[in-house]
């Protein structure tokens, strides 16, 4: 019924899901899922693949702790992410700065880059934006971008990633490359699980899934091409889906309190 820390490691042991049912809606009906049980490792880089974006949104919530099992437990061995490109705890009300500063105070351990003024600069310059704006002034597109820049300022040991938004884009597009170089350097060797329906992505960044079915069973898990071959076999929708958006919803609760270049090296 918890998401707890556990200070001592086994076996590169970055998460465990311990008999977890969680409850879930699809269309007007309300079911619970059956008990999961899985352990994601240093390294793994893991794709959730269902046809049901709640469902995929209502685990990956779960194992921030956002989102309470019926039963069971998720254990987790170390630190987690909050969910990449959403909001968090920033405050509408501060500029971009202020709320990264802030962060920077709370996870002042895992804060990645000496310098955390350039390192939200180089992105800002790109963008076309300001660190004295007001979060609440910028565009909602803005808003995103500053949401995932701001996760990516942090080295955690696990990352949660929803969607992969401003992870994927054209090679011309230097603000996707310079979001994109600083993730797979937080990524390396960590652990990653992503919900994102983003072939491409998965494809680049995965190299392991799990297949979680209508009921809610996790009917497949192991290599990610043996997860499509299955998927393509059981002729199941989650291989045609192109939905990358996420139901907010399910983290609004906890959520809404308001080739590498020298340069970007120097800022990681």
């Amino acid at each position: 019924m918890s998401t707890r820390l556990n200070a001592i490691t086994g076996a590169n042991v970055s998460l465990d899901v311990e008999n977890v049912v969680l409850r879930c809606k699809r269309r007007e009906t309300v079911f619970l899922t059956p008990p999961w049980t899985m352990s994601f490792r240093r390294g793994d880089h893991v794709a959730i693949l269902s046809s049901s974006r709640r469902m995929r949104d209502v685990f990956i919530g779960s194992l921030y702790g956002l989102v309470a099992p019926v039963s069971g437990s998720i254990v987790s061995h170390g630190t987690v992410s909050w969910p990449v490109g959403l909001k968090g705890g920033l405050d509408g009300k501060l500029t971009l700065i202020q709320n990264l500063r802030f962060l920077a105070g709370v996870y002042e351990e895992l804060l990645a880059p000496l310098n955390v003024e350039r390192f939200l600069q180089t992105f800002l310059d790109l963008a076309g934006l300001s660190s004295g704006q007001m979060l609440k002034d910028l565009k909602s597109k803005d808003q995103k971008m500053f949401f995932a820049i701001a996760s990516l300022a942090f080295s955690f040991d696990t990352f949660l990633v929803p969607t992969a938004q401003f992870l994927q884009g054209g090679v011309k597009d230097k603000l996707v490359q310079c979001i994109k170089a600083v993730f797979e350097d937080r990524i390396e060797n960590r652990c990653m699980i992503t919900s994102t329906t983003n072939k491409d992505f998965q494809k680049q960044y995965c190299n392991k899934g799990i297949v979680i079915d209508e009921a809610g069973a996790m009917a497949f898990q192991g290599d990610l091409n043996e997860c499509y071959g299955w998927l393509e076999a059981a002729s199941d929708s989650v291989s045609k889906e192109e939905d990358d958006s996420v139901d907010e919803s399910v983290f609004l609760e906890e959520l809404s309190n308001e080739d590498r270049d020298p340069e970007l090296l120097d800022i990681i």
